[in-house]
């Protein structure tokens, strides 16, 4: 009966030892998913190509909107001898503030900026790409990287 009961107990054990180690797999998987960093990692040209995306898309906005904007600038008629004038809307830049414009110039430089750094990490991304298959290229890329700057500066 006692060696019964011995083998049980170690059974439990190894059962335990082993659900521990499922839980601790579980858990580290969970951090894992939950964890940005690991995603960008595995997936870095989808993050990427997201975030283009989601320039482009935001540039597009943009620029739709500007478009759109009706321009009631000249016109061509001579409305000077009619009673009843048609006045045009007054335009959004003649609306808008100083603060405004401000604003609207922070945002316009600052859309720059965020564009200039995505378009410097693909470059990036790109060289490194291109470097797995061709031997040299970074060496080559920044070599002329470096005589651009002594020339320039």
């Amino acid at each position: 009966m006692g060696e019964i009961t011995n083998q049980i107990e170690q059974e439990i054990r190894q059962k335990r030892d082993h659900l521990g180690r499922n839980l601790d797999e579980l858990e580290d998987k969970a951090r894992e998913l939950a964890d940005w960093r690991t995603h960008y990692r595995k997936h870095s040209p989808a993050f990427l190509g997201a975030a283009f995306g989601l320039g482009v898309v935001l540039g597009l906005a943009t620029i739709s909107r500007r478009q759109h904007t009706p321009d009631y600038g000249d016109f061509d008629t001579d409305l000077s001898h009619d009673p009843y004038p048609v006045r045009p809307a007054v335009r959004r830049s003649e609306r808008s503030t100083g603060t405004t414009a401000r604003a609207l110039r922070q945002v316009g430089e600052t859309w720059e900026q965020i564009a200039d750094a995505l378009v410097r990490t693909a470059a990036v991304k790109a060289i490194d790409f291109v470097g797995e298959f061709v031997p040299g290229f970074r060496d080559n890329v920044r070599r002329r990287d470096t005589h651009y700057d002594s020339v320039t500066h």
